[in-house]
């Protein structure tokens, strides 16, 4: 079957990320060695060093365009936050090295450089809001990444099991943090509400077509190693491009909320399932997850190390279900295209007075401004859903690519003031894209 350099590059390094082993396993079709653009070399002579070594990465730009934008009032005197919708002017995506042993008893791999992961809806450009995934990167609203996303060693004694320890990727979903390496522009908004990379160790265990990953972490970097994830993969095929997981973390004690970015999220339980199919020219990746934050998880002490109420526990157990697909057809050799349906339902009694700190899945990581209760426009509140619909084509020669992009998202329930538009009142948006790019390695 065939399949655009680009989406074989996140197939492959899903295999790296998910399951850190010899097996064939890899979500968005094919797998590493499969066309992935890479350059290979052999080191000789250095002990655990030796063997086979993959360079691998990419550089892309984009512009975007879109309706219903949300307030742009300057932060720290900055005019303009960086909207690129408001001037069409283009900004870096990611300027990314990726560089992976992957042979012997020790393997490494490191991944860096300047990256940004645009999220579905997520356009939100008011001063302390949540992060907008299409602001100019550099800017208040979208600042400048570490140089390190993740790096992680393994070492490998048995066909059956290994061990590694560093920054981990995310055990959890079906999408990588790196835009350009997924068959869509944006991530779903179950990409953005899932486990960040963290530092912990990892245990992984393989028999036959199955494997078992297990990771004890601070989870969304809070600092507190307290949250235990896991994916359990089944191969359906020995090429590994049918397949279905069974991912989530478990969060066994109480994260205090001035650690990390706050939100449900860092307290939270999450279970989800994925899968990928592969006939033809087609593939089809689906996922769904529920994540719930149990009110027990919040106590008085807790809020009041935030200077908020200590009354103000949750009221009930908060959730989001969420579930998207990714839909694509290889049309030609150079060309795809790839359709994501997706939504979100975040639960929210819009009667607490700290709801928005214990329901608002959708901006994880925003603000106080309007966690402790105040209106901003794009914030969105709890008890919205969100409905989306992105559409890309993906043209690729070589290590070039080319993708235009439409996305559409439409909420639902949400408190007047916190949807689109300078007020807050606008339920639609849609959004334009213009990706260039160029990936690194022999083809």
């Amino acid at each position: 079957m065939k399949k655009t350099m680009r989406f074989l590059i996140g197939a492959g390094l899903t295999t790296i990320l998910l399951a850190a082993s010899q097996s064939s396993y890899a979500l968005g079709g094919g797998g590493i060695g499969n066309n992935v653009p890479s350059s290979t070399f052999e080191v000789h002579g250095l002990g655990l060093l030796n063997g086979q070594w993959t360079v691998q990465g990419g550089l892309d730009a984009f512009g975007s365009i879109l309706n219903n934008p949300t307030s742009n009032a300057g932060i720290n005197g900055e005019p303009n936050t960086g909207l690129i919708g408001n001037s069409g002017s283009f900004s870096v995506g990611e300027a990314v090295v990726m560089i992976h042993k992957a042979t012997g008893m020790f393997h490494f791999t490191y991944w860096g450089g300047n990256w940004q992961t645009p999220a579905m809806g997520i356009t939100s450009n008011c001063p302390g809001c949540g992060f907008n995934s299409i602001a100019r990167f550099g800017s208040h609203a979208n600042p400048s990444s570490p140089p390190t996303f993740k790096w992680w060693m393994t070492l490998q004694p048995s066909k059956y099991w290994s061990i590694s320890a560093g920054e981990m990727p995310s055990l959890e979903g079906v999408e990588i943090g790196f835009n350009f390496m997924n068959p869509t522009f944006f991530v779903s908004d179950l990409n953005n509400m899932q486990a960040t990379p963290a530092y912990g160790p990892q245990l992984n265990f393989f028999y036959g077509p199955t494997t078992l990953n297990l990771q004890w972490s601070d989870s969304y970097h809070t600092g507190f190693h307290n949250v235990l994830s896991w994916l359990l993969t089944e191969n359906l095929n020995k090429s590994g491009t049918d397949n279905v997981i069974f991912f989530g973390h478990e969060n066994v004690s109480h994260t205090p909320l001035n650690r990390g970015p706050g939100g449900p999220e860092i307290n939270s339980t999450l279970f989800g399932l994925g899968a990928q199919w592969v006939t033809g020219p087609w593939t089809f990746v689906p996922e769904i997850e529920y994540q719930y934050l149990p009110k027990q998880a919040i106590t008085p002490g807790m809020l009041s190390d935030v200077g908020l109420n200590p009354a103000d526990t949750p009221r009930k157990t908060y959730y989001n279900f969420a579930t998207m697909m990714d839909v694509t057809y290889q049309m030609t050799k150079r060309w795809s295209f790839t359709v994501q349906p997706q939504y979100i339902f975040q639960n929210g009694d819009k009667n607490d007075p700290n709801a928005y700190l214990y329901g608002n899945w959708l901006q994880f990581g925003a603000g106080s401004n309007f966690v402790s209760g105040g209106i901003a426009p794009g914030t969105f509140s709890p008890g919205t859903s969100m409905t989306g619909l992105q559409v890309n084509a993906t043209w690729q020669k070589q290590n070039l690519f080319f993708q235009p992009t439409l996305a559409f998202t439409h909420l639902a329930g949400f408190t007047p003031g916190t949807g689109y538009g300078v007020h807050g009142r606008a339920a639609n948006q849609v959004v334009g894209i213009l990706e260039f790019g160029i990936l690194l390695g022999k083809l």
